[in-house]
């Protein structure tokens, strides 16, 4: 693998592996208290942008897959998950119109 790529790769397995066994725990966690209204948002926006990251992603490397193929499913990805994020960014400010934002 190419240094550029395997680069990529760890970047995107230690983000995944940091969400694995930092946030899921601690948002399984039935014990923990509810969370605040005022940061309800904010969880929300984290994951918009997480996926607006993964979008970006998959958009920049689908200009280098060598086969066309491969870079139609690049694209065919991009195309699919490209409205999400502004979905949750639009649910964000729903939820930030509705409780407030972090005091």
């Amino acid at each position: 693998m190419d240094s550029g790529i395997r680069a990529i790769v760890d970047a995107v397995e230690e983000a995944r592996r940091q969400l694995r066994e930092n946030a899921l725990p601690k948002a399984r966690d039935s014990s923990r208290e509810k969370v605040p209204e005022k940061e309800e948002a904010a969880l929300m926006g984290a994951v918009a942008g997480l996926m607006e990251a993964a979008v970006d992603l998959i958009a920049a490397a689908s200009d280098r897959m060598t086969t066309g193929d491969s870079r139609k499913a690049y694209v065919r990805v991009v195309d699919r998950l490209r409205d999400h994020p502004r979905y949750l960014r639009e649910d964000t400010a729903t939820i930030e119109k509705r409780v407030g934002g972090p005091e």
